[in-house]
């Protein structure tokens, strides 16, 4: 299979050059001059992989990485950097960077580079051929038979609806089967991530705008909120938008009616608007943060989807239905999960909700032969180690999700499986010793725990990076 991959670069030199050298190695390329052609083009093509430059006028790499995220099938990205900078490629990978280069990049490391970036890619983002398929909606009938009862009550008006649920909980597939289930299933169905486009890029996104509306604006092109004609419009993560776009939006709500930007027309918007926010949009409304009057035209009708931890009982369930669905795609059979490992899973938090279980089949299927049973060994240590983890956050500061993507690494030689021992405060040391020596064994028992690797070992620990490089070097354990 040839893949596909667009280069964006404001140097025409260096992405002709490029283009040039890896279409030899078998790779359909296309090169363009800048972040906004590079984002018009993914508009109207798909790509397997992109590769940006990071610094350009405008639209620069992390905003076309952001906004590729908000894409029903986001492409595998490699960043180039001249400004190669840890926190920069911590910064991009955050955002589902896969990789960054520093240029000047040969054709032979790009090419290395996307290989592997591209295979990684499709095991972590397989490509399903029946979107209809949610996972969303598979769940105990204690919740999932009343949830949906509602959902087909609503779906037969065209009742403005906001969809309220943490990240990962599966709110855009939500608002799918509203479509579906809806008088306008035959129209279509736009989706805008309001978080993943760029803000000064975003009302042309949603209304559309006229040829020479503003630099970069070579042509007319439709908005949104047209495309949607006839069908629904999703506008996921709501409560991102600015102050004066929540005007613009209530207007359209309000009139049914839009200008495209530089255009005297007034256009009808025949669309029914469904939207979805993780954040407490009263709360921002009290802040001042988000309108109250678009607050209460949005929240027409309100659905609520729960988070994974606080229905545990989905979790066996989930799990066969993804085991199901890997093995499909996969075109072979998977490993089965023990009655321990399940019971571990049921217990765990899930800060990443139904995505990050789904994530998790998805790597053991990959990584495991099928005849595997997966038991709790199995299991990464910031499931095996939650209760023990959570512990931690009074001790290691500033507990946040690591900034660095997950490495897969398979232990060659086996290893300690119990962490450090309750702090026990000898009678000749302080309080402050005692806690410096717990640091220390905690900060050791990861990173032996996890070969060395630092992000991998932050992970472990609830904290970021740069805080746990900052305790090594208090400690003394940079060497390690």
């Amino acid at each position: 299979m040839t893949h596909r991959v667009l280069i964006v670069d404001s140097d025409p030199h260096t992405a002709s050059f490029l283009a040039q050298g890896l279409k030899e190695t078998g790779l359909e390329v296309v090169h363009v001059n800048g972040g906004r052609e590079g984002m018009s083009m993914l508009r109207d093509k798909p790509f397997d992989a992109v590769v940006s430059e990071l610094q350009m006028p405008e639209v620069d790499g992390l905003d076309i990485l952001r906004f590729t995220q908000g894409l029903s099938h986001p492409p595998a990205f490699v960043i180039m950097t001249g400004y190669g900078s840890v926190h920069t490629a911590v910064k991009a990978m955050k955002y589902g960077a896969g990789d960054f280069v520093e240029k000047p990049v040969s054709v032979a490391e790009l090419s290395e580079t996307l290989q592997s970036v591209i295979s990684e890619h499709q095991h972590t983002h397989p490509v399903s051929d029946e979107e209809e398929d949610s996972w969303s909606l598979v769940g105990d009938r204690l919740w999932i038979k009343p949830f949906m009862d509602c959902l087909k009550r609503i779906a037969h008006t065209d009742a403005t609806v906001l969809i309220q649920g943490e990240t990962g909980t599966g709110k855009s597939l939500v608002a799918r089967e509203l479509a579906q289930c809806s008088n306008r299933a035959e129209g279509p169905f736009v989706e805008v991530n309001c978080a993943a486009i760029p803000e000064h890029l975003l009302e042309s996104e949603l209304f559309g705008h006229t040829r020479g509306a503003f630099t970069g604006a070579t042509s007319n092109r439709i908005g949104r909120v047209e495309a949607a004609r006839g069908g629904t419009l999703f506008l996921d993560e709501v409560g991102e938008l600015r102050l004066d776009l929540q005007a613009k939006l209530l207007h359209v709500l309000q009139e049914r009616t839009f200008q495209p930007i530089g255009s005297t027309r007034t256009l009808k918007a025949d669309v029914r608007f469904v939207t979805a926010t993780n954040r407490n949009l009263m709360k921002e409304v009290q802040e001042k943060r988000f309108r109250a009057d678009l607050y209460y035209r949005l929240n027409v009708v309100a659905l609520s989807v729960p988070p994974l931890r606080d229905r545990p009982d989905d979790v066996p369930i989930l799990i066969e239905h993804f085991c199901r669905r890997v093995s499909e795609r996969m075109k072979t059979a998977v490993p089965r999960f023990s009655t321990e490992a399940v019971g571990m899973l049921r217990k765990y938090s899930w800060p990443g909700n139904v995505r990050e279980l789904e994530n998790l089949v998805q790597r053991v299927a990959v990584i495991y032969p099928p005849s595997t049973t997966i038991t709790p060994d199995h299991l990464q240590d910031r499931i095996r180690y939650a209760p023990y983890q959570m512990s931690l956050d009074g001790l290691l500061s500033e507990a946040q999700p690591a900034e660095e993507p997950e490495r897969i690494v398979i232990p060659t030689q086996p290893k300690p499986e119990q962490p450090p021992a309750p702090i026990q405060l000898k009678p000749e040391q302080s309080l402050s010793d005692a806690l410096q020596a717990y640091e220390r064994e905690l900060i050791s028992h990861a990173l032996n725990q996890s070969d060395g690797n630092r992000s991998q070992a932050a992970k472990m620990l609830g904290t970021k990076r740069t805080t746990l490089l900052e305790k090594m070097k208090r400690l003394n354990l940079l060497e390690i």
